[in-house]
């Protein structure tokens, strides 16, 4: 029998604490919601958490696997850290005898998190564990990670009520983000295919996507209709251009109850460039014109990036999780 170890450790905006509970405490519960197309249920057989509890997870219909049985080894709520080994499953193929993974949840300087991670494989005689099988079982963790934090960044409410500073105008907020995704199959999954994608990923927070005019060309519109429990029921979106080859993506947010009545419109520009580890490098200038002497909110400008953050995290969490997809 040999042991094969990896490690891997992941950066995230979501501080130790609240993103502890949900991928631990609330877990069985919550990943099942936020990715059916994963996983079908979590069951508990012996216990209720504790460590030597004993869990059944299902995978959904159309999965490689039917199903594997986990088995808490040890949690840690104040130091956030938490063990368990998958003991039972198809996945072991009567090659594995056993995989454990611990990982740490540690604060860093921007008061998000480092989740580090370590994966530990005992395998069976002389069995050969191949690079292959252990970089997909690692996209399908970080898929499930990404999307997570999607999940707790999306609920953000779009204006804030703290205190604001004055403008008049036009307000422009520039932002970026880098993803594993290349620009070709981010795009496709983000704009091209988006309105399909996005409500099917994201069901607690968009209900549906459908075009009043045009089919998705420069001047369509096509109407928003958020999930239930959101604090918003609908808004209106302006296709201003698209460019397919350089991956140039322009919107307008044209009516909604948002607005308030303080907003004309707010204009979006998405760029996706090739970043140097073959993914992508996602710009955007966001511009909100204002109705007369309205005071924009840096909080609802926040607020907002993080909405938009965390839409753009739940797909690639599906990509990573599907990378057959697109």
């Amino acid at each position: 029998m040999g042991v094969f170890t990896y490690e891997s450790e992941i950066v995230t905006a979501i501080p130790p604490a609240k993103m502890f509970k949900a991928c631990i405490l609330d877990g069985d519960t919550l990943i099942p919601k936020i990715v059916p197309q994963v996983f079908k249920s979590v069951e508990y057989l012996e216990g209720n958490g504790e460590p030597g509890s004993i869990r059944k997870v299902t995978f959904a219909q159309g999965s490689q696997f039917k199903y594997m049985k986990q088995k808490v080894e040890a949690i840690d709520k104040e130091n956030f850290v938490y063990i368990y080994n998958v003991v039972e499953g198809d996945a072991l193929m009567t090659k594995l005898e056993k995989i454990t993974y611990e990982t740490k949840l540690e604060a860093s300087p921007d008061w998000g998190s480092v989740c580090r991670t370590t994966s530990k494989y005992y395998t069976i005689g002389d069995f050969e564990l191949k690079e292959d099988g252990v970089k997909a079982g690692k996209d399908k963790a970080l898929g499930i990670f990404k999307a997570i934090e999607a999940y707790i960044l999306i609920p953000m409410c779009l204006w804030g009520d703290n205190k604001c500073r004055k403008v008049m105008g036009v307000f422009t907020y520039e932002s970026q983000v880098v993803t594993a995704i290349p620009p070709a199959k981010m795009f496709k999954a983000c704009v091209l295919d988006g309105d399909n994608l996005i409500p099917k990923i994201l069901p607690q927070a968009f209900k549906s996507i459908e075009y009043i005019e045009g089919n998705g060309e420069p001047g369509s519109i096509k109407k928003v209709t958020f999930g239930e429990g959101s604090q918003f029921k609908y808004m209106k979106q302006k296709v201003e251009a698209v460019d397919k080859e350089n991956f140039v993506y322009i919107y307008s947010v044209i009516e909604g109850d948002a607005f308030m009545n303080k907003l004309e419109k707010i204009t979006y520009e998405t760029k996706l460039e090739a970043s140097p580890g073959g993914g992508s490098l996602c710009k955007t200038s966001s511009k909100y014109y204002t109705v007369g002497e309205f005071e924009l909110k840096e909080e609802g400008i926040k607020a907002g990036k993080e909405k938009a953050l965390g839409m753009f995290k739940a797909i690639e969490a599906y990509l990573l999780a599907n990378p057959d997809a697109y």
